[in-house]
């Protein structure tokens, strides 16, 4: 996966490929995380 859209890929098992340290949320969840904590 080169750059995938984050809304389709919060989670690790929506990846072609994952680590096992990720654990059932993907990197890309924190995009989100960021944003909410932004928002307040």
């Amino acid at each position: 996966i080169m750059m995938p859209h984050p809304e389709r890929v919060y989670r690790s098992v929506q990846h072609s490929w994952a680590p096992a340290g990720w654990g059932e949320d993907a990197p890309w969840l924190r995009l989100f995380r960021n944003a909410r904590h932004w928002v307040g």
